[in-house]
């Protein structure tokens, strides 16, 4: 049994090794222990609105174990050329064959601030995996933010689980949840948030202290399905 333990911790700790956590520094990645957690304690497919170095590479990592299906979703051409390119023959395939599988969402305005997200809106209704395919996980990051409601609303009922990366900006009347009791970013103080409109079952994790952003940033785990949802130290990662 001790022979046991030690070689799942040395297989624990390679993993780590290939995997950079940036979480401690990187307001961009305070996700990052959600995401691994729910990716590491699921078996079914995966999808990914937003690339990025704090998710991507992570979940290909996971996935690459057992060639589990992977799907990347972003309206920016750089940024899924720049993981087509690191993993081509490695999960992808230019004819998108491969079990990392990435689409482009056209249609995206040159204006900044784009708050009604309508090729978003457009790529989600017409996109088939949605329908014909049951997600493990679900992972949402990408911009605008109305991006990311319409994603939750489309799959909140369908994915096992669903991560939301920024999610004290999504509280308000007409989004996501409400704020039961805001946060103190002076003294690193989380906020006390409640999304049961969209999630039957949902926690909220804030980073380490102290907090890389001003608002830390939160992220939200929210399922319609699974009440045990873990707890996750980010002392651990």
């Amino acid at each position: 049994m001790k022979k046991e333990i030690l070689v799942l911790m040395g297989l624990f700790s390679l993993l780590h090794a290939q995997i950079k956590f940036v979480h401690r520094h990187n307001p961009y990645a305070t996700h990052q222990p959600v995401l691994y957690t729910i990716a590491r304690n699921t078996s079914g497919p995966i999808i990914e609105f937003g690339c990025g170095d704090g998710s991507t590479d992570l979940l290909h990592e996971i996935c690459k174990d057992n060639n589990r299906i992977l799907i990347s979703v972003d309206d920016d051409l750089n940024w899924l050329n720049k993981f087509k390119q690191r993993y081509l023959g490695d999960g992808y395939e230019p004819d998108n064959s491969g079990w990392h599988k990435f689409f482009f969402v056209p249609g995206k305005l040159s204006i900044l601030n784009d708050t009604k997200a309508e090729h978003w809106i457009k790529f989600l209704d017409d996109f088939d995996l949605l329908k014909s395919m049951q997600f493990d996980l679900c992972f949402v990051d990408q911009s605008p933010g109305r991006a990311r409601t319409e994603t939750i609303i489309r799959l909140k009922d369908s994915a096992k689980y669903i991560i939301l990366h920024d999610c004290d900006c999504f509280l308000s009347p007409d989004t996501l949840g409400i704020t039961i009791t805001p946060m103190d970013y002076k003294n690193y103080i989380p906020g006390i948030y409640d999304f049961s409109r969209t999630f039957k079952y949902f926690k909220v994790f804030f980073p380490l202290k102290p907090w890389p952003g001003q608002s830390g940033p939160p992220t939200l785990l929210g399922s319609n399905f699974e009440s045990d949802l873990p707890d996750v130290n980010y002392e651990n990662y």
